[in-house]
């Protein structure tokens, strides 16, 4: 079982990486999710690349999550995406006309910037994969002029609406494999939308599929992490593919807190491949006492053998003077 944290904070005070890492990768984590939202690294590449190789001192493996690009995937900072202000046109439209502020995946032009950027990531810095962070899923119905195009029945168009979004889906993350064969591949849905799994699974590219049990959240009771968790591992199985489970260690209040404890357990009882979690997050009541606790729980999940025995044991004289092996 692997364990991946989220780290959505600056990269602009070395030392400060540094010991926030060491502290990652001795809670057991071997990995984390780095945000990167449109036009950032265009204003700091030393301070992302020099974050990554602190990452990699630390032997933790780094997945960029795509930070809102097209207004198309959730993002730690709330900020609109540049590409989806200077291109108007790309705009989703829904029956009577109206523009809604995300730019449609149909949208040729958008596909060929989005995977340019992903190679360009991929091939330029020392990255391990490519997370997609809650997809927009097509709860409008697109009618702009490329889909009206693309798919002239308009009593047809809901349904290729979600055809296309897993086609893009498969585009991006076959984008992913050409640029680095090795760079892994994840998404994550919100509870609500785990109805896509099974479409999800049959995209060969993906190697992961996530769901983010944020039961507080999303106002359920704290038993709803073991079903879900149970309902993500199960379906992901069938196809093969890996999944990872997040743990709410968020925005949570006093009276929140002694939870953490039974929404992990919750967690754990789904046996996911992959539990994931953040680093000091947003809106807790107490921030350290949090991390704290989500440390401790961390340190439950066994561990892997470092060295496995290939030789003959030795055999021991117990007590009685025979040998046992």
């Amino acid at each position: 079982m692997d364990i991946t944290v989220a780290y959505f904070h600056p990269l602009f005070h070395p030392e400060s990486v540094k010991r926030d890492f060491e502290q990652i990768r001795a809670s057991g984590a071997n990995s984390i999710v780095y945000a990167m939202h449109e036009q950032e690294e265009q204003r700091w590449p030393r301070d992302f690349e020099r974050g990554l190789r602190i990452a990699q001192d630390a032997e933790l493996k780094v997945h960029l999550s795509l930070g809102r690009f097209g207004n198309l995937f959730a993002g730690p900072t709330y900020m609109p995406s540049w590409y989806t202000f200077r291109h108007p046109q790309s705009l989703v439209k829904d029956r009577h006309g109206r523009a809604h502020d995300m730019t449609c995946f149909n949208h040729e032009a958008f596909r060929s910037w989005l995977f340019s950027e992903v190679e360009y990531y991929l091939t330029t810095y020392p990255l391990n994969g490519i997370l997609i962070d809650e997809p927009r899923v097509p709860d409008i119905t697109c009618f702009c002029s490329v889909c009206r195009a693309l798919c002239p029945d308009i009593t047809d168009l809901q349904h290729f609406r979600r055809r296309s979004m897993v086609d893009f889906l498969n585009e991006l993350f076959s984008c992913v494999k050409r640029a680095n064969s090795q760079a892994k591949t994840s998404i994550v849905l919100l509870p609500q939308d785990l109805n896509l799994i099974e479409e999800l699974a049959t995209v060969p590219a993906l190697d992961t599929i996530g769901c983010h049990l944020f039961w507080q959240l999303l106002g359920e009771d704290v038993a709803m992490v073991e079903t879900w968790g149970h309902q993500v591992v199960d379906a992901v199985k069938q196809h093969g593919k890996r999944s990872q489970l997040w743990l709410q260690n968020f925005n949570l209040d006093e009276t929140d807190e002694p939870m953490l404890a039974s929404a992990f357990s919750g967690l754990l009882s789904a046996e996911p491949d992959d539990i994931a979690c953040y680093y000091f997050w947003r809106n807790n009541a107490n921030p350290e006492q949090v991390w704290q606790q989500t440390r401790g729980l961390l340190r439950r999940i066994p561990r892997r053998q470092l060295f496995w025995q290939t030789s003959p044991r030795i055999p021991v004289t117990n007590i009685a003077g025979t040998e046992s092996s």
